[in-house]
């Protein structure tokens, strides 16, 4: 077994936006929300305005994305990052780059009249659009966007291909939680000479091993238990260009940290579900009940993974 120390919390209520931290938050099978359940991770989604040609309003992130085998046509933006949630009496707000404040009233202001159809990933189904955000955001964006909440005839479920599952999710990636470890960071930033920055990866939860903890040690495991809620870690987290934005300032930076994974000696994972060799920092995770996770709890690894994932080998340097 290995034991790590929580030692950072952040959820996002925005999909693309910034993080908002706390000491504590309730752990669900479908995520993270704060310990009242008020604001939920990802419970909000920027989506297009116009309808793709399937009649779905396509996600957004902040990076650009074409699949047309997957009728995915993602016209990311770098400056979702400017959005910043902030806890306010009636939940949270949000300004962007630190002006142009709005509220979020929640969920029982919503419309539930306002369904519109919303693709994200592979999800398509109906959402609960937010007109005064859409019109902030599309002002603040400078593009013609929609901000819909993932609730009314919401029914998305996490990833199935790596494992089998019945956990909610909202507008995630893939899986309810994203963990990564702090000691990969510093060696990743390190690597490269940069400030340690691990916000670069977008966790909900940082661990912290005991030193000596070898680089990756977080991908050995399949399973953990914290509180007493068992943890599933069915898939490694792929990683992308959006590692390179600063989330500070919306914008590409020089500071490259996908090199700074090579560097470290983090070779690519080649995944067994489709052959693609990609980058990897962090793990997912499938909470299999609910507890209220506090900055200093432990996480305990519990069980090794039966099959250890496969690297490429290293590139000879001549």
């Amino acid at each position: 077994m290995l034991e790590a120390r929580v030692i950072d919390i952040q959820i996002q209520p925005l999909k693309g936006g910034g993080p908002l931290k706390f000491s504590a938050a309730r752990m669900t099978r479908a995520g993270l929300e704060d310990v009242d359940g008020v604001i939920q991770d990802h419970f909000l989604a920027p989506v297009t305005r116009e309808q793709d040609d399937h009649g779905f309003h396509n996600f957004l992130t902040q990076r650009v994305q074409v699949n047309p085998a997957k009728n995915l046509f993602v016209p990311g933006s770098p400056r979702l990052a400017l959005v910043r949630p902030n806890i306010s009496d009636f939940g949270c707000y949000f300004t962007f780059d630190g002006q142009s404040e709005i509220e979020d009233r929640g969920l029982a202001e919503d419309d539930l009249s306002r369904v519109i159809p919303v693709q994200i990933w592979e999800y398509r189904g109906g959402a609960i659009e937010v007109p005064d955000l859409s019109e902030w955001l599309s002002d603040n964006l400078k593009r013609n966007v929609l901000v819909a909440r993932t609730s009314g005839p919401w029914n998305r479920m996490a990833k199935q291909n790596f494992m089998r599952n019945n956990n909610p999710l909202r507008a995630q990636d893939g899986y309810p939680v994203h963990t990564v470890s702090s000691n990969d960071t510093k060696a990743v930033f390190g690597a490269i000479k940069a400030e340690d920055d691990p916000n670069r990866f977008r966790y909900q939860v940082l661990l912290e091993f005991p030193g000596g903890t070898p680089f990756r040690a977080i991908h050995d495991y399949a399973e953990g238990e914290i509180n007493g809620v068992r943890v599933f870690q069915p898939k490694a987290c792929d990683r992308c260009e959006v590692t390179g934005i600063d989330q500070q300032t919306g914008e590409f930076s020089g500071i490259k940290p996908l090199a700074g994974i090579v560097q470290a000696g983090g070779t690519r994972w080649i995944r067994p579900d489709n052959g693609n060799k990609v980058h990897i920092m962090g793990e997912n995770w499938l909470p299999q009940g609910k507890t209220i996770i506090r900055v200093g709890d432990t996480f305990t690894f519990t069980k090794l993974r039966e099959t250890p994932l496969q690297f490429e080998e290293p590139k000879k340097v001549l």
